[in-house]
Formats: structure tokens, C-alpha cells, sequence
């Protein structure tokens, strides 16, 4: 019997505690870590970058917030950085310690790409995105989150910095299809 009242409890316990997690008023800081890239239009490459985030919780389990992505390339003479800004919104799923969420972004994104022995250029786009996946909470405050993540928007200046045509040389080549790993830390109110 002690058995059966000691499961029950840690049982409620940790779905209170998962609850608390993704409340009303709760915040979110963390980063993506890891990115690879399947392209849709051509192309080929993998790339790894990181994109710190940060949010508010306006009701439980809906958070706004913002990302920064980073990415460097360099390969072969030629130098490739972006850095943006992506404002989210993202929305957490049920009480469990395994949390399904999906969301969406729109931003600007710069890329600059350099070649040894000629000029530097550089592009601002629009893109956006949408995501769908997986919060898996080690505690009442991280989470290691796996994520695939469909990147659209204005591929022209982009591409023909970089080649020419479409590809993926880049994580935020629109038209791409991303699998992100990271990890959240989540602040009470």
C-alpha cells in the first residue's frame, strides 16, 4: 500500500510541476545548439549554429519571445555569417514531462558572404518559420527540445550571394527543412 501511495504521489507531483513550467507569467532562456539541414530545393550541406532565445509566458503554455541566429561558414577562401532577429511565438502542450509544442517566426536575417581575393557583399531578407516538436523536462526547470523547423521566405538575394541558385549552404536558407536540438531554462514568475 505504501508503494501505491508513495507512485501517486510522485505521480501528482510531477504534473503540478509540469504545469508550472509553462504558466502564465513564467519566463524562457535558452539556445539552439544544434541545426541540420535537409534541403528542399537542391542542394546539399550541413551546417551547425546557435541561436540563443529568450520569452514570456502570456498564458499557460503560450510564449512570445524573440531568437538571435548566428551561423558562420567558412570553406574554401569563402566566409559566410548571418545574424538575425526572429521574434516567436511558440505553444506548449499538456502537463506531461514530455511536452509536443509548435509555433512560428518572422524575421530579418543578414548574410554577409566574403571570398578571398574579392569584395565582400551582403543581403537583409525577410524569412519565416514554422516548427513543430518535442520539450522533453529533465526537471521542473530545463528541457532538451528536439524540433523540425520549415524556413521560408525571399531566397533571391541569398541565393545569389552565395551561388547562383538555390541551396543550403546556410541553416536559414529559406525553403529548407531544419532539424534543431537545444535546450530551455525555465524562471518561475
Amino acid at each position: 500500500m505504501k508503494k501505491i501511495l508513495f507512485t501517486l504521489v510522485m505521480i501528482v507531483t510531477g504534473l503540478s510541476a509540469a504545469l508550472a513550467q509553462t504558466e502564465k507569467g513564467s519566463r524562457l532562456a535558452g539556445v539552439q545548439v544544434g541545426n541540420i539541414v535537409i534541403p528542399t530545393s537542391g542542394g546539399s550541406g550541413t551546417i551547425i549554429g546557435l541561436q540563443p532565445a529568450y520569452g514570456w509566458f502570456v498564458s499557460d503554455g503560450l510564449v512570445v519571445g524573440a531568437g538571435i541566429p548566428f551561423f558562420y561558414v567558412g570553406s574554401g577562401g569563402t566566409n559566410i555569417t548571418q545574424i538575425g532577429l526572429t521574434p516567436f511565438l511558440r505553444y506548449y502542450i499538456g502537463p506531461s514531462q514530455v511536452k509536443p509544442y509548435f509555433g512560428g517566426s518572422i524575421g530579418v536575417l543578414n548574410t554577409s558572404v566574403s571570398r578571398t581575393g574579392s569584395s565582400s557583399e551582403s543581403s537583409t531578407d525577410a524569412l519565416y518559420g514554422l516548427t513543430g516538436g518535442l520539450a522533453f523536462f529533465i526537471n521542473r526547470s530545463v528541457s532538451f527540445d528536439l524540433a523540425l523547423t520549415y524556413t521560408g521566405g525571399n531566397t533571391g538575394a541569398v541565393n545569389s550571394l552565395i551561388a547562383g541558385s538555390a541551396n543550403s549552404l546556410t541553416p536559414n536558407i529559406p525553403k529548407s527543412l531544419n532539424i534543431n536540438l537545444g535546450f530551455q531554462v525555465y524562471f518561475g514568475k
